[in-house]
């Protein structure tokens, strides 16, 4: 019986720093986490290629894991377009652009949301 009592003191006490490990190593080496918007306003196709491309880099780090991509947001003076998970570059790339800067918009989102990187036809 005291083998038994031994045994699972020094399991759980494994268990214990194991969790405490992790725990430790997820809050140092935490991933960082932002919100993608793009300016979806009319630009010119070599333009708009650019700012694909600038996602297109995003998403390949969001995948090695090295940025967590945590809302993608199109937005216009027309309107906005929310992805809760990234949407596949393919698909930022065929996109058509239409409308006018909203400058106001651009504000408000990034009021909302903490981490953000714009990316706009500029």
């Amino acid at each position: 019986m005291n083998l038994n009592t031994r045994l699972l003191k020094t399991l759980g006490f494994s268990w214990l720093a194991f969790l405490i490990t992790g725990l430790l190593i997820s809050w140092f080496f935490a991933i960082p986490t932002i919100t993608v918007l793009i300016d979806r306003s009319y630009c010119p196709p070599d333009q708009w290629q650019q700012v694909s491309q600038t996602y297109t880099n995003l998403y390949r780090q969001h995948q090695r894991r090295q940025l967590r991509l945590q809302t993608v947001i199109l937005f216009s003076n027309l309107g906005q377009d929310v992805f809760v998970s990234p949407p596949m570059p393919a698909v930022i790339q065929t996109l058509s652009t239409y409308g006018h800067s909203d400058k106001q918009r651009q504000t408000e989102l990034q009021k909302a949301y903490s981490k953000t990187q714009l990316l706009d036809c500029r």
